[in-house]
């Protein structure tokens, strides 16, 4: 009878740990992981606008060279358009094989004269990337950020929560 009483407490105890633990994911998890989003964004934000500046003053590098340099430098892929939305320097894909920007929307936004930011999957990848433009006289330019990064460190609190 008492090893009955006792199985029945440890149940009831591991389910209120485990209620709590899932709480504890949903209301805090997303908080935290909402914040790191925004913070990556601010970031990638100030990049592509020293990006932008870069590109409108250095009249030493091809547009092709300052989109490998810069992706080598902020971590993330550059994409430089004209004002009909072209592709005129891209550092990972060859520009002439890609098709026109002005629609994808932090293009639409910049080319529109504000800086611009969306975050979607990589038809390409399959991962999801954020996407943030900012205007230049001739068209825009955009770094986009793998957001890889932030579902590995998501997806390791929950097993450090769950192990806990």
């Amino acid at each position: 009878m008492r090893k009955g009483i006792f199985l029945k407490l440890l149940a009831a105890f591991l389910v209120v740990i485990l209620a709590g633990a899932v709480m504890f994911d949903l209301t805090l998890g997303g908080a935290w992981q909402a914040s790191l989003r925004n913070e990556i964004e601010r970031n990638l934000i100030q990049k592509t606008q020293l990006l932008a500046h870069r590109v409108e003053t250095d009249r030493n590098h091809s547009l092709a060279d300052i989109a490998a340099q810069e992706r080598q430098a902020a971590g993330a892929r550059v994409t430089i358009i004209n004002s009909a939305g072209n592709v005129l320097a891209d550092s990972e894909t060859n520009p002439a094989s890609m098709e026109n920007h002005a629609a994808r929307p932090e293009f639409a936004a910049a080319l529109g004269g504000k800086i611009g930011s969306d975050e979607r999957r990589s038809a390409t990848i399959g991962i999801p990337f954020l996407y943030v433009a900012v205007p230049i006289s001739s068209g825009a330019v955009r770094l986009a950020y793998p957001l890889s990064d932030v579902e590995a460190v998501s997806a390791q609190v929950r097993r450090r929560l769950a192990l806990a």
